[in-house]
């Protein structure tokens, strides 16, 4: 039974590349034994397998060490991203390793890194507003989460009478019927979100990021004809790694930015971020920048929240055997 819920936040470019390649995408468990124990390498490959491992962690700190200190195996973390409730996780594991850590994300502006590591697994897609977190939690319109810190019990023992239990509260977020309480949609958009949220619990895909990168960047112009491919995976060193680099028939550099089955809004900030990088390194003078999010499923959130940039486009794709 989940004991404990907790956030960690991934907001800055840095940050959220790093959460792109240790949590997103994760890393292979032989990569990082170097940097492990016999006995921690061990039983991570009890957990995870063959499987990538998901790791994360907080630098040196007191609170942050008390909280580390709390984790414990099957409690949540909430990772928030840009005013978002983007993802919920299990935690596995946890070991205190400075080489392992600086390995992994090297150091912050004081010389500290996040050397107080907790593995995860079973990210879920949740993307719920803060707003709406805040009016579910009881807490204050105005907050926001700042580093690594966990929901006092309290509001966690208020969410298990309301809903029945932690796992239940976090099933009602995972199948988009926070969406419930939200204003900014009509009863019949409501609807058609939680739908689709609801049917991506139930139909997940084991095609994984990387897989489908390798698939898009052999066929690129089955995304949108005309599309030539430029370049992958990459390293802007300033605001991170992008996935594709595109040109399309009209001459126009097209970021495409690659989600297997998540997606919350703040993935606009993310590509749009990229675009800019692109018009200042890349792009010729009266050269567009567009952009095209590929998504695992239809979402109509994610669709109503690039209506305001018409240079970004939303695409599902799909796998068929015939």
């Amino acid at each position: 039974m989940t004991k404990r819920l907790f956030i960690f936040t991934a907001s800055n470019p840095k940050a959220y590349q790093h959460y792109i390649d240790t949590i997103e995408k994760g890393i292979a468990l032989q990569k990082v034994k170097p940097f492990l124990d016999d006995e921690t390498f061990e039983k991570l490959k009890a957990i995870y397998g063959s499987q990538q491992i998901r790791v994360w962690g907080a630098v040196p700190g007191s609170q942050n060490i008390k909280n580390w200190k709390k984790l414990d195996i099957n409690d949540r973390v909430l990772i928030y991203r840009k005013k978002h409730y983007e993802y919920f996780a299990t935690v596995t594991y946890k070991t205190h390793n400075q080489k392992l850590a600086r390995y992994l994300w090297g150091e912050d502006f004081f010389g500290k890194t996040w050397e107080y590591i907790y593995f995860l697994d079973d990210l879920t897609d949740i993307s719920v507003p803060h707003n709406i977190f805040n009016q579910v939690l009881g807490y204050q319109s105005s907050y926001l989460p700042m580093g690594f810190n966990s929901i006092k019990q309290t509001k966690v023992e208020d969410l298990r009478v309301q809903y029945g239990s932690v796992d239940e509260f976090l099933r009602f977020l995972e199948e988009g019927k926070w969406v419930t309480k939200s204003t900014e949609f009509t009863s019949k958009i409501k609807e058609k979100i939680i739908e689709e949220k609801t049917a991506r619990t139930v139909e997940r895909t084991s095609l994984l990021e990387a897989n489908l990168e390798n698939f898009l960047a052999e066929r690129i112009e089955q995304l949108e004809k005309g599309l030539i491919l430029v370049a992958r995976q990459l390293d802007t060193k300033e605001v991170g790694r992008l996935d594709l680099l595109c040109r399309d028939k009209e001459k126009s550099l097209v970021v495409v930015e690659l989600k297997k089955m998540r997606a919350g809004s703040s993935i606009i900030d993310q590509i749009q971020r990229y675009m800019g990088w692109v018009m200042d390194h890349k792009a010729k003078k009266g050269q567009k920048v567009k952009g095209i999010i590929v998504v695992g499923k239809k979402d109509t959130a994610l669709e109503y929240a690039v209506k305001a940039n018409p240079l970004i486009k939303v695409k599902s794709f799909s796998v068929h055997f015939d």
